[in-house]
Formats: C-alpha cells, structure tokens, sequence
C-alpha cells in the first residue's frame, strides 16, 4: 500500500503541475469536507473534465453494487478497484486554475480510506467505506 499511495502523490504531482495561480477578488463559499475545504465560487459549482465525472460515478457504482456483509477479502478488492479509479482521474487531470485546485481538496482525503480499505480490520473497512459513500455523494455539491 505504500507504494501505491506514493505512485499515487507522484502522479497527483506530475499531472498536476501546470496550475494556474489562484484567483483572490472572488466571492467563496467554503464547507468542510473530511477536514479538507472545499469551496465554491459565487455559488457556483467548479466544472470538471470529463474523465473526473466518469471516475467519480465509477466510484459511485463500485460502493453502490458492493455489499455491506462482505468478508475483508471483498473490502480490499473494492478497495484495489476504487484506488485505480482515483488514479484514473489523476492521471487524465488537464484541468487548471481554481477549479483544478478545488477538485483536489476534494479528492485528498480519499487516500485515508484507501489506505483503510488495504491495512484495515473489517470494522474499519466498513467504516471507510461509509466515508467514502458520504463524501463521493459530496461530488455533486461542488462540482459539474
């Protein structure tokens, strides 16, 4: 797991390099998400590339067909298969600006859960799991 939570940063690093600065005359509306802020514009919802929403409802649909009484081999399957994702939506990042900087206060707390889903007990699996529901359900919220 380590190693894919590095591969993961590096990747998270690499792809993401070519950001512009942040803009500071705006309006944000800001709200908690995992301890990480997430914030709108004017109100409004960020736009995201398409990769990203296809990652994001992958994600929903892995916890959405997976059952909740399933064996910890099961939690870390779901676990491998929602980290590709996650990584899909990395290594597709082309976005910039604000809109790129706000996805990734989104997406930060997500490698926690993983890391849960990997090394943890069942009890702590089923408890990421649910955090992870929680906040992918998050997504609309901020972003279009």
């Amino acid at each position: 797991m380590k190693y894919l939570t590095i591969i993961a940063i590096i990747i998270f690093m690499t792809a993401c390099g070519n950001q512009e600065p942040k803009q500071e005359s705006k309006e944000v509306i800001s709200h908690e998400a995992q301890g990480d802020v997430v914030s709108l514009e004017n109100g409004e919802k960020w736009k995201v590339n398409f990769a990203t929403n296809k990652g994001i409802r992958n994600m929903n649909k892995l916890l959405a067909d997976f059952k909740k009484d399933s064996e910890l081999s099961d939690y870390r399957e779901l676990g491998a298969n929602l980290q590709k994702e996650f990584q899909h939506i990395f290594q597709r990042c082309d976005m910039t600006g604000e809109a790129h900087n706000q996805l990734h206060n989104y997406l930060h707390p997500m490698s926690g859960w993983f890391k849960e889903l990997k090394n943890g007990d069942l009890s702590r699996c089923k408890s990421a799991t649910n955090a992870l529901n929680d906040h992918l359900n998050k997504f609309d919220t901020y972003f279009k």
